[in-house]
């Protein structure tokens, strides 16, 4: 497939003029940017199944990430960090609020945060984002988190533009910012796009879910996602024959992970019987050296803290406060996942 670079993106939609259903009913209507990696499954937050519900309206039981306060504050910040942007480049930076469509793929769609008049007079893409202090490694030496450079360019395919940037802000200081420049790559782009009408046609159109393949972690979270809370009440499930080797290893694998477990409790305690008598020397410093001859060690003993109420002072706020208890205390469901192996009488 040779891309053809000679057109114009069309015009969908103002989304000022939708309500947020609406704006969703509208997305729905193809591939938007925040969907590219979850199609290609990479994204740290959802999987192709889910986007696969989303696109043709099956509700999940739990709502996800998309609805998570940290996604409307990261909203609610855009303009700063566009405020941020050209204060540091000297570039100007303005809003469109058109939802827009690729003429020639149709299925891929596209809101853009804002966009950059360059000096030579064309115009590039910004893409605002905001993270966690701790996130910043994720962005060092020039690198941008993989989900998001995979955003960028689906606007820049959609959008038939050579150059995007994208920033983020990591607090409320502004010099806890980064931008990158991103270049568009037509080779990947022409793979990307194989791989969304892949997916567009082979699962959205064709009513066909994806298969779960991404990190099992990330898949056992959305089926929590689409299933709900469990259900005590539930009769228990004959589940089909074709799962009979994997209950086998996984029973073998626990008796696997029992021995190293063990090997590796008795390596601790044998660290811990060590450095021990070090401790004891270093009393309340967190540093220390020794040297002898060309060979020196550094050791470091620093504090680390959490906050958090004791089980004894929860209980006690529950049953004092318990207005306080219900508006401040969240209850998250854990379920474990055992297998025992019993003989047929």
């Amino acid at each position: 497939m040779a891309l053809n670079l000679n057109y114009t993106p069309n015009k969908l939609v103002d989304i000022t003029t939708l309500t947020e259903d609406q704006w969703l009913d509208w997305r729905r209507k193809g591939i938007g940017g925040s969907d590219v990696a979850v199609a290609l499954n990479s994204s740290p937050y959802r999987t192709a199944r889910e986007l696969y519900y989303d696109k043709i309206g099956v509700v999940m039981a739990d709502e996800g990430p998309d609805k998570s306060i940290t996604f409307q504050i990261g909203h609610l910040l855009e303009d700063v960090v566009a405020q941020i942007f050209a204060k540091k480049t000297g570039l100007s930076v303005f809003e469109d609020h058109w939802m827009y469509q690729h003429p020639i793929f149709p299925f891929l769609i596209a809101d853009v945060d804002r966009f950059v008049m360059l000096p030579d007079g064309r115009k590039a893409i910004l893409e605002c984002k905001t993270a966690h202090y701790d996130m910043q490694f994720k962005w060092a030496n020039g690198s941008v988190p993989r989900h998001y450079e995979l955003q960028v360019r689906h606007y820049m395919a959609v959008m038939n533009i050579d150059v995007a940037f994208i920033a983020c802000l990591f607090s409320n200081n502004e010099n806890d910012f980064v931008w990158q420049k991103i270049e568009r790559d037509l080779d990947e782009e022409e793979n990307t796009i194989m791989e969304l009408e892949a997916f567009w046609h082979n699962h959205v159109l064709a009513r066909v879910e994806p298969p779960l393949v991404e990190k099992p972690d990330a898949v056992l979270e959305s089926l929590r996602r689409y299933f709900g809370p469990a259900d005590k009440s539930e009769p228990s499930v004959d589940l089909d024959c074709k799962f009979l080797g994997s209950l086998k290893e996984i029973l073998n694998l626990k008796e696997e992970k029992k021995v190293i477990d063990a090997q590796s409790k008795a390596l601790e305690t044998r660290i811990k019987s060590l450095y021990a008598p070090i401790v004891e020397q270093m009393g309340t410093a967190c540093k220390a050296s020794c040297e002898h001859g060309s060979e020196c060690f550094r050791v470091t003993y620093n504090p680390q803290y959490r906050e958090g109420i004791n089980k004894d002072r929860l209980s006690a706020l529950r049953a004092q406060y318990p207005e306080i208890y219900d508006e401040f205390v969240d209850q998250t469901e854990l379920r474990i996942f055992k297998v025992v192996k019993t003989a047929i009488a």
